[in-house]
């Protein structure tokens, strides 16, 4: 279509504006996922004449570009070709996007901004632009992976019931690369980003995460950092009574300015934690944190008893029902075993001491 061949001749107009430095960096290249470096099986000929034609982008298809989350070197050179190609991006801040960009020595690109306050407009906006004009374009957070805490996740789906293709660049994310050092070792951890900041959806949502026996990572502000502590740990009291709470000794990986120069790891526990970044603390409130609330083991082993508990309530409550009912003492175990899922020893040896008294 017209859009699509527009679109076309706009890449190639501005690959052939990248400056030197980052014509150097990202090498030539064959197409979209491949790249030739030093010592390339191809001469330099047929580089030249793939590389003047190649583009690492399609038309209109949204590519949802991680950036940095703190280090402008935390790039990958796929990324830097994907928003040197692309006819458009799309930025949460297009002045902080023109900066890293200006770093690589990528500039003169069209921006449009896409963040929390406008995305119920530029999200059917670009979705158009990519669908009907043959757009390619790039999507940008702050920082980190777009669709994370922030409103790529509303574009993505914009994408998705419109049918216009979206390609994901994996990257730098915050969460992954505090998790990555906190020493969780189980293959189970939730996701929470920002808590809410409003009272009764902020309580609730406190109480999920205090609740929460497996790692638990989160985002925070430096200024809300001490009340989200302290609220995870009395939300724990609360639905801990009258058994002790645990929330105060769960042990905690406080991330500071990740990738940045003032970075800071916290390692302890949440009462730690707070007697770190407190008033008479050596800890710094400042940047954002990312946390990692390590599986709640005593909990754990507590729930874990008590579901044992719950369990055994449940075969002998069944096996008593079989008994009256006057079923065969093996046909009760085998069907006790199926719906409790108890070890069958243990719902013979149940069944035994039952039978016996009939």
């Amino acid at each position: 279509s017209t859009g699509i061949a527009a679109g076309a001749a706009r890449r190639a107009a501005s690959s052939s504006r990248v400056r030197p430095r980052a014509a150097a960096a990202l090498g030539p290249l064959t197409g979209e996922g491949e790249y030739w470096g030093e010592g390339g099986g191809e001469s330099e000929g047929e580089q030249a004449a793939a590389s003047a034609t190649a583009s690492s982008v399609r038309p209109g298809h949204i590519y949802f570009v991680a950036t940095p989350i703190g280090n402008y070197d935390d790039i990958t050179l796929r990324a830097l070709r994907v928003l040197r190609d692309v006819d458009m991006i799309a930025a949460e801040d297009t002045r902080r996007t023109g900066l890293l960009l200006a770093h690589h020595g990528l500039g003169g690109k069209k921006f449009v901004s896409h963040h929390e306050h406008n995305w119920r407009a530029s999200a059917p906006e670009l979705v158009r632009r990519a669908r009907d004009e043959g757009l390619s374009i790039a999507l940008v957070s702050d920082a980190g992976t777009p669709g994370i805490s922030d409103p790529g996740a509303q574009l993505a789906m914009a994408c998705v019931t419109a049918g216009v293709p979206c390609v994901p660049l994996p990257g730098a994310c915050a969460a992954v690369s505090a998790l990555s050092v906190s020493g969780q070792s189980g293959l189970e951890w939730v996701f929470f980003g920002f808590l809410s900041q409003q009272g009764a959806e902020r309580k609730r949502q406190l109480a999920r995460v205090a609740g929460e026996t497996r790692a638990a990572v989160l985002y925070e502000a430096p200024h809300r950092l001490l009340s989200t502590l302290r609220g995870i740990v009395d939300a724990d009291a609360a639905a801990a009574a009258p058994a002790p709470p645990t929330a105060g000794a769960r042990r905690v990986l406080c991330a500071r300015e990740l990738t940045k120069v003032y970075e800071e790891l916290f390692r302890g526990t949440i009462d730690g934690a707070l007697a770190h970044y407190g008033e008479d603390g050596q800890g710094v409130l400042r940047g954002e944190f990312t946390l990692v609330l390590l599986p709640d083991e005593s909990r754990q082993a507590r729930d874990a008893a008590n579901a044992v508990e719950d369990r055994g309530d449940t075969v002998l409550a069944l096996l008593e029902a079989q008994a009256g009912a006057g079923a065969l003492l093996s046909a009760a175990v085998r069907d006790v075993c199926a719906a409790t899922g108890a070890p069958k020893r243990e719902v013979y040896n149940a069944a035994l001491a039952i039978w016996a008294k009939i």
